[in-house]
């Protein structure tokens, strides 16, 4: 929208921060989507070294040290709910690179001092059945603007004008693929569309609680991907046969840089 000058200015950068677990889809489509635009599109990463796939494989949060910075489900040894692992990716892996590169584009060493005069205005691409996710900027100098909802746009109007000026061209959601705030309705599209993913997922949920992985004696529970609290395969299955009709957690979600 801002490159057909829908919305103005025009951006001078697009971030995209890259976890390392996104489904191919949306990494196609960022390559897609940077050919179209006369703006750059700069990939952030929390670590070099290692993907949040990794991190959550080895048992470490983006500084190497043991936990799971995902918000895995949590279950007693009968199964019980036990609540819920407080989620820190959204914070590490999108909202701290976004913010690093912004500081580094002002020409700011890190953890030095911002300057007084100094006013950022980054986009959020929230729409407006998803108001509840804006917020205010914890950072003086970055304005956050939600331009979608200023043009009173739900998710159904941008994929509705997508679909008019690129026919042929569909969306892929943004979103890790073992993201525990994923909803039965999502669950059952990546079974349907993107069996690759879905097995990749379905591997590291089983992980979660082999005896090899610590994350169970982590939290003194059992870890799962799913609310339903069982394997995922069984819980997919599950939502297959009768499919929730709420959008899953994605209200949780805390800046609307990922989910979106």
């Amino acid at each position: 929208m801002a490159e057909l000058g829908e919305i103005s200015p025009r951006p001078e950068i697009a971030i995209f921060a890259d976890t390392g677990w996104e489904p191919t889809s949306v990494y196609e489509n960022i390559k897609w989507l940077a050919s179209q635009l006369s703006y750059p599109i700069v990939r952030v990463v929390a670590d070099p070294e290692r993907s949040l796939r990794e991190a959550v494989l080895q048992g470490v949060n983006v500084r190497g040290r043991p936990w799971l910075t995902i918000p895995v489900w949590l279950a007693d040894a009968d199964g019980n709910p036990k609540g819920m692992n407080w989620r820190q990716c959204t914070t590490d892996y999108k909202i701290a690179p976004i913010r690093a590169e912004v500081r580094r584009r002002l020409g700011l060493k890190p953890r030095s001092p911002i300057p007084d005069a100094t006013s950022v205005e980054m986009w959020l691409g929230i729409t407006v059945d998803e108001s509840t996710r804006m917020r205010i900027s914890p950072d003086r100098w970055i304005v956050n603007r939600y331009p979608l909802i200023e043009a009173g746009l739900t998710r159904t109007d941008c994929i509705n004008w997508f679909s008019e000026r690129y026919p042929g061209r569909t969306l892929p959601r943004s979103a890790c693929i073992g993201c525990p705030y994923r909803s039965s309705q999502g669950w059952v599209q990546m079974m349907e569309e993107d069996p690759t993913s879905l097995e990749d997922a379905i591997k590291m949920d089983a992980e979660l609680r082999s005896s090899s992985h610590h994350a169970s004696r982590m939290f003194q529970n059992q870890v799962f991907l799913h609310p339903r609290r069982i394997p995922l395969r069984a819980a997919i299955a599950a939502d297959a046969a009768e499919v929730s009709n709420h959008d899953g957690a994605w209200g949780n979600e805390c800046a609307g840089v990922c989910g979106v």
